[in-house]
């Protein structure tokens, strides 16, 4: 963990514990999901923060404004100014700048982004509310689904190894988020036909403690996006031991003490009635 990463967390934790409607995402976030989960054998480094702004579209001024608001005691130290407007598939850019020395060190990009689900993370005693573990997979799978996997994204390639190893993926839910997002799962064919290019891009990653070999991470990715390479995306879940997806077995649903009640008054009624019908034809005879 560097300096610039517990300063980062403490960002974060500031800025939960304000009222401004972000939720985190990005390298920050997935460092806690792997954590959480126990894998902590790879440990990659994290220069930037990623960020949904939840509802209403902001102004840049109003967003800026109240990041700055929310740094609480840290203000002294630091402050926010816009880099560059959000627009159509456009983040917000914004700068943290060291008030002392006037140098940017922290960037962060905000996507304005509608209403969705979000849990509360822990870098040590500090909260920090994060989007949900399946909802980075799924941005990932969709970049690994196209040509950004070898061109700018080689990163993901490493994240979807360890997120799919740390949580529990259905395949269907995985394609309902990105439905939600509007992200599209792509054809794989780089991901088939340009190994070599993939294999260069993944080598040249810096800043990785505990990096698995290339071919160990591919071939467990080959088996793992079957599912999101089909037309109709089955429902499945992924078991990390036999690294292979299984059918999804529906389970009853429990029943209610008044369904339980009911239907035991019906049964006693039909056993009384029965009973009487009996009794009936007895008498007959």
């Amino acid at each position: 963990m560097t300096e610039q990463e517990k300063l980062m967390y403490e960002i974060l934790g500031q800025i939960t514990t304000s009222d401004i409607p972000i939720v985190f995402k990005g390298g920050l976030i997935t460092k806690l999901i792997l954590s959480e989960s126990g894998l902590n054998s790879v440990q990659r480094t994290t220069k930037d923060i990623d960020a949904n702004w939840i509802g209403q579209p902001p102004s840049m001024d109003y967003l800026v404004d109240s990041l700055n608001n929310s740094f609480g005691d840290l203000q002294k130290s630091y402050k926010a100014i816009a880099s560059r407007q959000y627009g159509i598939r456009q983040s917000a850019g914004i700068s943290i700048i060291d008030k002392n020395t006037g140098r940017k060190f922290i960037t962060m990009d905000i996507d304005i982004k509608p209403l969705i689900d979000s849990k509360t993370y822990y870098y040590e005693q500090t909260k920090i509310r994060g989007v949900l573990p399946n909802e980075i997979l799924a941005d990932k799978i969709c970049v690994l689904s196209g040509d950004a996997i070898y061109k700018n994204r080689a990163k993901d390639i490493l994240d979807v190894f360890l997120l799919s190893k740390s949580v529990e993926v259905y395949s269907k839910d995985i394609f309902d988020i990105c439905q939600r997002a509007g992200r599209k799962i792509k054809s794989f064919d780089a991901f088939h036909n340009k190994k070599a290019e993939i294999e260069h891009a993944y080598n040249k990653l810096k800043g990785i403690e505990g990096k698995p070999d290339f071919d160990s991470v591919y071939n467990y990715l080959c088996k793992f996006v079957i599912p999101f390479e089909q037309e109709i995306i089955p429902n499945k879940l992924w078991n990390i031991k036999t690294l292979s997806w299984n059918d999804v077995c529906r389970t009853k649903i429990p029943l209610s003490r008044n369904q339980i009640n009911h239907n035991a008054k019906i049964i006693s009624n039909t056993q009384e009635n029965q009973s009487q019908h009996n009794k009936d034809k007895n008498k007959d005879r």
